[in-house]
Parts: C-alpha cells; structure tokens; sequence
C-alpha cells in the first residue's frame, strides 16, 4: 500500500524551488502553501514555478507540485531584499527547559517505552532530532483524559546542512509542519493514532523573521486555537535557542471522525 507522503517535505521542496528562480540576495519572509491531495512518499514530484512580479524590493513565485499528472500542493511564496530599519521588537518569549539541560538532548528522553519507541520512529522517519520539554499532547490524551491545546517540542535537522540561508528556510518549512496538527486534539482527548479518526492538512503557512540553523536546535512552541466543523487551526511560533523568534507558523486542517 503506498506511504502518504510528509506535507512538510513537499511544501519544503517548494521553498526551495521557488527559492532558486530569485536573486541570492532575496530571502524568503512567507510561503502559503495549500495541501490539494496527498502525495505518496516514493514517487517523483515535479515542482513547476511561474513568476508573478519582481518589483524593487519583493519578488513573488508561485510553485504546483505535480506527482502522477495531479497537482498535490499550490505554494506562493515572496522574497524580501531585507530594509534596513531601526525599528525591531518580538512580542512572544522562549519559556521552554533549555534543550541542554533536559536529559537525552541527544536522543530520545525518556518518556517510558511506548512514547521513546515512538519518538525513535518519528527522529528516523523524519531525519530529525527531537526532544519535549514536557508530555505531549499525544501522552497527555491517554485513557481518553482532556487536556489543553498546547505543545512544545526542541527539534533539529540530523545531519548537517548546507550554509545557504534558503536550504535552511525550506528545512524549517519542514520541521514547522511535525506534530503542529495534532495539537487541537489535547481538549477532546483523542489522538491521531485512535482509528476513528482521518485527518489531513489543507494549509500551511510560514513567516520566517529571522535566519536560523535548522541543524540546530529549535524550540516549536504550538497552540490549538480553534477546532470545529471538522477542521483544525493550529499556531506556532518558533524560536533559536538564544530566544530569538524564527518563524511563526499556522495550519488548518482536517479533523473530523473516519467513515470507516
């Protein structure tokens, strides 16, 4: 049976491709991407990207994902040369653990064997380290238990990254779209291992404020913010390790109960 692609892989490689049809000195500051259908892991994605402006300061591009002939993912993305200005502030604040002071920063922390097996599988799937400074949603939802709609998860790329600033925007891309989802569901006390549930991403939206590594540790903080009519809005912000906001995220997607 074929693998359901990672939006988060496909809405990365759109960054990069629209990345690479713009000027080295254009950073990406948002890409809106919309998931149309589900992509399958081991099948060849064309990503076409057409040119909408390149004005004196911003350049737009427009990206379709194509795999068998359908268009999976539509992304438009916009470029900043990056003004000089003297103002500059971030209201949200880093109120996580440091990564370096929570036991397995390098691994899996121990969350009992259930919950480390699956963090082992999720950091092999994805290529990524990860580490929570506290439970999950995913653990906190056991035995059908209600809790808020809030998560906070340390994450890095596994392997060392090029130095080219979009390789990085594209890999936060990636990183920005683990887990963000399942954060609505802490409330009604269910998880999207429970069968009864489907669920798929419809959008994924990311402002990037500041370059950062993504082969070094970066804090998702996310929220559920609202959950009805069978969709999801789910809010993240992320930050360096130093405090600095990164990026800022949200998602709406799908979530309602299987008609299996």
């Amino acid at each position: 049976m074929p693998v359901r692609a990672f939006g988060g892989e496909v809405a990365g490689q759109s960054v990069m491709a629209a990345g690479r049809t713009v000027p080295s000195s254009r950073s990406i500051h948002s890409a809106h991407a919309h998931f149309l259908r589900p992509g399958i892991s081991d099948e060849d994605v064309v990503y076409g990207v057409r040119t909408v402006r390149d004005g004196g300061s911003y350049s737009t591009r427009q990206v379709e994902a194509v795999q068998r002939g359908e268009v999976i993912l539509t992304m438009t993305a916009s470029f900043h040369i990056g003004d000089a200005s003297d103002m500059s502030h971030q209201v949200p604040r880093l109120s996580a653990i440091p990564v370096d002071e929570l036991a397995g920063a390098a691994g899996p922390a121990d969350h009992g064997d259930e919950m480390s097996s699956w963090v082992r599988w999720l950091q092999q799937r994805q290529a990524i380290d990860l580490v929570f400074p506290s439970a999950p949603v995913r653990e906190r939802v056991r035995g059908g238990r209600s809790t808020d709609p809030h998560q906070a998860l340390w994450l890095r790329a596994s392997d060392t990254l090029p130095d080219d600033a979009l390789t990085h925007a594209a890999a936060v891309t990636y990183l920005a779209d683990l887990l963000l989802l399942s954060t609505g569901l802490g409330p009604h006390g269910q998880a999207f291992t429970d069968d009864s549930l489907s669920f798929a991403s419809l959008d994924h939206t990311v402002w990037f404020h500041e370059a950062a590594r993504a082969d070094e540790w970066l804090l998702h903080d996310m929220e559920g913010s609202w959950v009805g009519h069978g969709r999801s809005l789910c809010r993240g912000t992320i930050f360096s390790g130093s405090g600095q906001l990164v990026a800022t995220v949200m998602q709406e997607g799908v979530i309602r109960q299987s008609s299996r």
